[in-house]
């Protein structure tokens, strides 16, 4: 039988506890409405370019009507903190001001990886308002990522967009990801509290030390390790994430007593499982990254089931089946 991490000596342990702070989520309105289904990537840049840009008007006019543009681009930057009267003046809006940002997480390193627009109608009692729905995937140099979904309300008056109401909150990605990597226990011990919960620090730690697995010929021997898992995308409120190990690739079964967490940024998470293992093929074992949705509390079945599922799967040799 494979042997699978060997947990270290309590005394040796990292364990660095994080709580999850209740996440800001605003509401959106709903109602019959005209489809709009384009989907454009990157139409304000990307945060890792040497000169950010935040240009609507680069979205293609016949598709999608200018005060659509305005209204989606004066939400990007009041998300990234921008200056109102600036947005303003920038993209024809009057009442950017009234867009409001989060203080407790700073998205102005963060570019647009995706926007998509849902929703665009004249609400009934209210014929003179313009109501768009759409939602944007965030990203920065890293790859961390966040989901937001909003509802802008505006008139258009003198060739402007008069906000008249804006309501956003973060959103579950549709497809979380993760990254995992092994890196010698030594590695981390060396860092101080603070350096490992500053995100950017502790991932470019990891990856300088992270050490190559998959060499056939490699040591039977064991060593001390931890196994680091980067949650790439935010978690909302009630949401879960858990590292498991396992001798079996299949299902979201496995250990995870000795996976400790640690929260970036208000709401990225990191995973840690220290051990003690064998990088050898035929010692190999599995991680898994398993996201677990917040339970939904009505329906008579709604505590039997669960929706848990595994969002990566990594192997301790780089192999694509469990060792025989």
């Amino acid at each position: 039988m494979t042997e699978i991490a060997k947990p270290i000596p309590i005394h040796r342990l990292f364990a660095l506890g994080a709580v999850l702070l209740p996440l800001l989520l605003g509401g959106c309105q709903e109602g019959v409405s005209e489809s709009v289904t384009n989907i454009f990537t990157n139409p304000f840049g990307s945060s890792d370019e040497e000169e950010e840009v935040i240009n609507a008007v680069a979205l293609n006019p016949g598709e999608v009507a200018w005060h659509i543009q305005s209204a989606v681009a004066a939400t990007v930057l009041r998300l990234k903190d921008g200056e109102p009267d600036a947005i303003d003046e920038e993209f024809d809006v009057v009442g950017s001001a009234g867009i409001a940002t989060d203080e407790n997480i700073d998205l102005s390193w963060f570019g647009v990886e995706k926007v998509q627009l849902n929703d665009f109608f004249h609400p009934k009692d209210m014929p003179a308002i313009n109501r768009l729905g759409a939602s944007l995937v965030l990203v920065d140099a890293t790859g961390r990522r966040v989901g937001v979904s909003f509802v802008a309300d505006y008139e258009l008056k003198d060739e402007k967009v008069v906000l008249m109401g804006h309501q956003w909150g973060y959103m579950r990605a549709e497809f979380p990801v993760a990254e995992s990597y092994i890196v010698p226990i030594a590695a981390i011990e060396q860092m101080t509290e603070a350096e490992v919960r500053d995100y950017t620090t502790f991932r470019s730690h990891i990856l300088t030390h992270a050490v190559t697995v998959g060499d056939p010929n490699a040591p039977q021997d064991m060593a001390e390790y931890s196994i680091v898992t980067f949650f790439m995308d935010r978690l909302l409120d009630g949401d879960k994430v858990q590292l498991r190990i396992s001798e079996v690739k299949d299902g979201p079964e496995g250990f995870s007593d000795d996976s400790r967490y640690i929260v970036h940024g208000n709401g990225w998470v990191t995973g840690i499982v220290p051990g003690k293992f064998s990088l050898a093929p035929d010692k190999a074992f599995w991680v898994k990254a398993v996201f677990i949705p917040k339970k939904k509390e009505d329906g008579f079945f709604s505590g039997l089931l669960t929706s848990e599922k595994v969002i990566g799967l990594y192997n301790t040799a780089n192999l694509t089946d469990s060792p025989s």
